[in-house]
């Protein structure tokens, strides 16, 4: 006679439990989207998917779906791209060099990279002056050399100089950005630095410099798309609609090659023909199959050279920093 208020007294107690379960609601499902996406353009050396997607506005028109403007940023200075990614003024950077995102990473801030943009070591090389003092790497011993440290080109120079048995502590060391460099060089007030293109072919052309080592063998001249952490644990799927958008933009220059380097020699003010001989140096994959090792490679080179604190564990920086998983299903 007790079994029908049991069964009550027990349908009740489910009842207030499930009621107190914490439940999501429509409200909670997601976070909301931002009001604009930022992102830093670079166009230079010669990156054509940067310059056919914005000159054919194909993020605008992608964002613009979910009413969210789309913002290019013209910052092509790797510290001030990662300055403006942890002052969240900047969402995404295109066109990084792999050795500022590394040790970005290991001094905190917290970014990851998400796809390849491209790889030109053939399109940086050490230049020194023509004036005969200086034929080989070790000739450097002593002399001023320009470049921007804490980048790809300052780990070939390290990487040189160790083929020689030399430091940077052998000679002297002048902290420019790679057009001021090339000026520098030009004008004789340093005594070597590294070019990449198209500043390298503008500065031979020039007869002031000569190519003395390439970075083939020494840097993979890479650079990388990164993201801040932050943004891509909110809004994953922006994340990889953006890397879509820029593998349609890779692919519209491959369909439309002619037109796609003609775009690009007039954005960077090259003559066409100079674009058209530097193209082959240039790859442009998204792909992130070798980018792990190389950035370990990277990574352990620079911690040796005390540019990356002893106490970092590399691997698990590396592994952190590198996420493949926003990159589009072929």
């Amino acid at each position: 006679m007790f079994r029908p208020k049991l069964l009550f007294v027990f349908m009740l107690c489910t009842l207030v439990l499930i009621g107190c379960a914490p439940q999501k609601t429509a409200n909670q499902a997601s976070p909301e989207k931002p009001k604009a996406i930022n992102a830093s353009y670079v166009s230079r050396p010669i990156n054509i998917p940067s310059v056919i997607a914005q000159q054919k506005k194909m993020f605008e028109d992608e964002f613009s779906k979910d009413g969210i403007e789309f913002k290019w940023h013209d910052i092509s200075v790797p510290s001030n791209q990662l300055e403006a990614l942890a002052g969240k003024s900047l969402d995404f950077s295109n066109s990084l060099n792999y050795v500022s995102a590394v040790l970005a990473k290991a001094n905190g801030n917290d970014i990851k990279i998400i796809s390849s943009y491209s790889r030109f070591p053939k399109g940086i090389s050490l230049v020194v002056k023509p004036d005969g003092s200086i034929n080989t790497v070790a000739d450097l011993k002593g002399k001023k050399i320009a470049l921007q440290k804490g980048t790809m080109l300052h780990e070939m120079l390290i990487r040189a100089l160790s083929e020689v048995n030399l430091t940077t502590q052998d000679l002297e060391l002048v902290n420019m950005d790679s057009t001021a460099a090339s000026a520098a060089i030009a004008a004789g007030h340093v005594d070597a630095t590294i070019l990449p293109e198209p500043l390298l072919s503008k500065a031979v052309a020039t007869d002031k410099v000569k190519k003395l080592r390439s970075a083939e063998g020494l840097i993979s001249g890479l650079t990388v798309i990164a993201v801040r952490s932050e943004f891509a644990q909110a809004q994953p799927e922006l994340v990889k609609r953006y890397l879509k958008v820029h593998k349609a933009s890779i692919d519209w220059s491959e369909a439309n090659h002619e037109e796609a380097l003609s775009m690009t020699a007039k954005q960077n003010q090259l003559d066409i023909k100079g674009v058209k001989s530097l193209y082959p140096v240039f790859t442009f994959d998204m792909s992130l199959e070798e980018v792990k090792a190389d950035l370990l490679k990277s990574a352990s080179f620079l911690q040796k050279e005390g540019m990356i604190r002893p106490d970092v564990d590399i691997n698990k920086l590396v592994e952190d920093l590198v996420d493949p998983s926003y990159l589009p299903t072929m």
